[in-house]
């Protein structure tokens, strides 16, 4: 056989097998990337993280130190805050101040933007049970509110956080 008769053994891939391969590329692609660039639902885990973290820490600090610690969260925001300025750190009709971390800062954040959050007001007492944040009664069951598609829920006897 001549070079010019001789079978040509293929190399490489057909155009149908390429197109094949771009397509279906594609449609992972526009599937997956808005998922990897939406980062909503990380910061409404972390968020939700956080507030639970630091509710457990406003109930510690409130029975080592013997103060009353609120813990106030809005639509907006979330604080820790303790009683000051009055006959004691558990007078309430004294100011309230922001609970201060221990490497800097203040125990308060700005809800991340397009985050729905619900509402509460507790505050914690030297025993570490949750009190209604108006009346100073003690909670008679158990409270949650929503940060996100999370539930957070304060056990209404131990103030034990879930």
């Amino acid at each position: 056989m001549s070079p010019a008769t001789a079978p040509r053994q293929s190399r490489g891939f057909t155009l149908v097998e390429l197109v094949t391969v771009m397509v279906i590329l594609g449609v992972i692609a526009a599937i997956a990337s808005p998922r990897f660039f939406n980062t909503s639902s990380f910061e409404s885990a972390g968020f939700a993280a956080e507030v639970r973290a630091d509710l457990r820490h406003a109930q510690a600090t409130a029975m080592a130190s013997g103060c009353d610690i609120r813990v106030a969260l809005s639509s907006a925001s979330f604080v820790l805050q303790r009683w000051s300025g009055g006959a004691g750190c558990n007078d309430h009709s004294g100011s309230l101040a922001t609970v201060v971390r221990a490497g800097g800062g203040s125990y308060s954040a700005s809800v991340p933007s397009g985050l729905t959050v619900g509402t509460a007001a507790l505050y914690f007492d030297s025993l570490g049970r949750p009190r209604d944040a108006t009346s100073g009664v003690l909670l008679g069951s158990a409270v949650s509110f929503t940060v996100g598609t999370e539930t957070i829920t304060v056990n209404a006897e131990t103030g034990f956080v879930q």
